[in-house]
């Protein structure tokens, strides 16, 4: 049993909302299966209708006892929760729409952070669907195809990390016309009929609107695919 490991997670979830601080009792009860026993620990474990000041209380003297090393800051425990999240949705622990919930947790207390705001995009989506049958920022997405598509979210995730791709590179359209990475630009233009006068996206490097966002599995598809050859190359 992985004891920081469980112990990082109930301090991720504690910073999300909806913590239930029945949590902390469950912990105690799981490292007392598992042969850990403290004071604190045996008390925990017997607290189910107390407080929360008293779970916590007692839940921060067994981590005392226990000599568990709390090494990780909150940036760092929501990270964690963030990757434990996506892995438990790969490896079908739990649904991708279970996932997608839970990771929008993490995009809240984030403050709507660049790593994890495609989560939040994907749920805006899905509620186009259900409401105008169209999506905004998530090409291919269908309702028939959501759970696939959420999970392949989760695995794109967690290769972008895994190669640290930085922000600089997953905001990047791809362009079909002149085959490369492009950073988008808004360019106005014109026609005969109603509305005379429009916007549309388009490539940096050619002009052309033949693109696709950075939102687009294609995209990120190609992104990992390009760093992976290059990493292999060196």
């Amino acid at each position: 049993m992985e004891v920081q490991a469980i112990t990082y997670r109930i301090l991720a979830e504690k910073l999300l909302t909806h913590f239930d601080s029945q949590k902390y009792v469950d912990w105690a009860v799981a490292l007392l299966e598992n042969g850990f026993e403290s004071e604190s620990l045996v008390i925990l474990a017997g607290l189910d209708s107390y407080s929360t000041e008293e779970k916590e209380k007692y839940f921060w003297e067994s981590i005392g006892e226990l000599g568990i090393r709390i090494e990780k800051n909150d940036s760092e425990l929501i990270d964690y929760y963030a990757y434990f999240i996506a892995n438990q949705v790969i490896d079908n622990k739990i649904t991708p729409m279970l996932g997608l919930s839970r990771m929008l947790d993490v995009v809240r207390a984030t403050d709507y952070s660049s790593k994890y705001i495609q989560f939040d995009l994907l749920d805006e989506d899905i509620d186009y669907l259900n409401y105008s049958q169209t999506t905004i920022y998530n090409t291919g997405l269908t309702f028939d195809n959501k759970e696939e598509f959420v999970k392949e979210e989760f695995q794109f995730f967690l290769q972008m990390n895994q190669l640290k791709i930085d922000d600089s590179l997953r905001n990047k359209s791809y362009c079909l016309s002149c085959n490369k990475f492009v950073e988008p630009l808004l360019k106005t233009k014109y026609q005969l009929k109603k509305p005379h006068k429009y916007q549309v996206w388009v490539c940096s490097n050619c002009s052309s609107i033949k693109l696709e966002n950075s939102n687009n599995h294609k995209t990120k598809r190609r992104i990992i695919e390009m760093v992976k050859k290059n990493k292999n190359c060196c």
